[in-house]
């Protein structure tokens, strides 16, 4: 009780000291955001935004704020610039959706009910091919952002495997995927990994509907140049998920009789800057749209990424 008393003694004093300060912090300068991918056999798709001051609100309505819908988007593969066209978020096909839900790290679903705009091509007009650069040009709000990136080719994973993690005595149903991989000789080639649960869970809803990267799933082949070598990969979350599995035990686990659609993405050095540098600000920060400060954009003009990725994949059933 003493202690008690003396702690509150002692607040009491700090309160009474206290001084109220008004500090008058300057308006950061407001900037394009790109985050834009093309594939190969697929179309190039780019969601623009702006940054947000660090104390503006941050309810949905403002979110939505953020995305602009008046811009310029070309691509250019050597053969001259491509305008894209700014589909809606009603109409976007269903290839496309899943695609930017991915990109984005948000359920498609949300994306029509929020009306997202994509700049992208539906007809087929243009689409990636490997061994292509692509450049992109984006002009909005008296701004302009560049950027550029070299389509590799995949490189396949040599096997995939469960295996449980036998954490707890008697779990027999709790694991990681499992894979050996082969890194081919001379540095530069760089990978994210990427999971999708396509099976059901207790709602009886598809587990996962977009690819979801666990937290670093981004590397490069520094210390891997030309090895082979078996790893061990764990489930990631999809952003602000309440998903029991995502709250309880099985978090970053995937669980016995799971059907997961594995890819695993190739692309350069730069965009690995950007993926590992955007997975340690979201960890740091807990929040997509928190302040990107310390993120490595591979774009010029803007803050974002462009990026030609090179997509391996295959589908595990998981049992030991």
């Amino acid at each position: 009780m003493r202690n008690a008393l003396i702690a509150i003694a002692v607040v009491g004093g700090l309160a009474a000291c206290t001084k109220e300060i008004t500090v008058e912090l300057p308006p950061a300068e407001e900037k394009l955001v790109i985050n834009g991918t093309i594939e190969p056999g697929k179309p190039p798709i780019v969601v623009v935004t702006r940054t947000e001051s660090f104390f503006a609100p941050t309810d949905f309505a403002s979110l939505l704020g953020i995305f602009v819908r008046t811009a310029a988007v070309t691509v250019d593969d050597g053969n001259g610039p491509v305008q894209l066209d700014a589909v809606s978020g009603f109409s976007i096909p269903d290839d496309i959706l899943e695609r930017a839900g991915q990109m984005i790290g948000i359920d498609p679903f949300a994306i029509q009910v929020a009306d997202i705009l994509i700049y992208t091509k539906t007809d087929g007009s243009f689409l990636g091919q490997i061994g292509s650069t692509y450049a992109l040009n984006v002009q909005a709000e008296g701004k302009t952002v560049t950027g550029s990136s070299f389509m590799m080719d995949p490189e396949p994973l040599d096997s995939l495997w469960f295996k449980l993690a036998e954490q707890d005595p008697g779990d027999d149903s709790l694991g990681f995927i499992w894979q050996t991989t082969s890194d081919p000789s001379g540095l530069g080639n760089c990978y994210r990994w990427m999971g999708k649960r396509i099976n059901a869970g207790t709602d009886g809803e598809q587990k996962d509907e977009i690819f979801i990267a666990p937290q670093f799933g981004a590397f490069e082949d520094q210390f891997i140049d030309g090895l082979s070598f078996d790893w061990a990969i764990n489930r990631g979350s999809a952003p602000f998920s309440t998903a029991d599995d995502d709250e309880n035990e099985e978090r970053g686990y995937f669980k016995r009789g799971d059907t997961v659609v594995v890819q695993y993405v190739a692309f350069g050095q730069k965009e690995f800057e950007f993926y590992n540098s955007k997975d340690g600000n979201a960890n740091s920060q807990g929040d997509l749209f928190s302040t990107p400060s310390n993120v490595k954009s591979n774009v010029v003009g803007g803050l974002g990424v462009w990026a030609c990725w090179s997509p391996w994949v295959d589908t595990l059933a998981c049992y030991p």
